[in-house]
């Protein structure tokens, strides 16, 4: 086979049976639990917290990074 007779292949034929017919798409709403409230009460607080410090947090400081080896 050469690449006109696959082009050709791919125009005229059709890919109809060969795929699964997708599920259902499902909707759900949000149910808030006492541990998602938590967890977005405190991001909300850090956030509000990190933006308001002056000056910031790590301003003026060597701050690196380093690895923890285990043995």
């Amino acid at each position: 086979t050469d690449e006109t007779e696959i082009v050709r292949f791919l125009q005229n034929g059709t890919l109809v049976g060969l795929l699964p017919v997708p599920h259902p798409i499902l909707i759900r709403k949000y149910q808030s639990n006492s541990g998602t409230t938590i967890w977005f009460r405190n991001y909300l607080w850090g956030i509000i917290y990190l933006r308001n410090i002056t000056p910031p947090i790590w301003y003026d400081t060597n701050v690196r990074l380093f690895e923890i080896q285990r043995v």
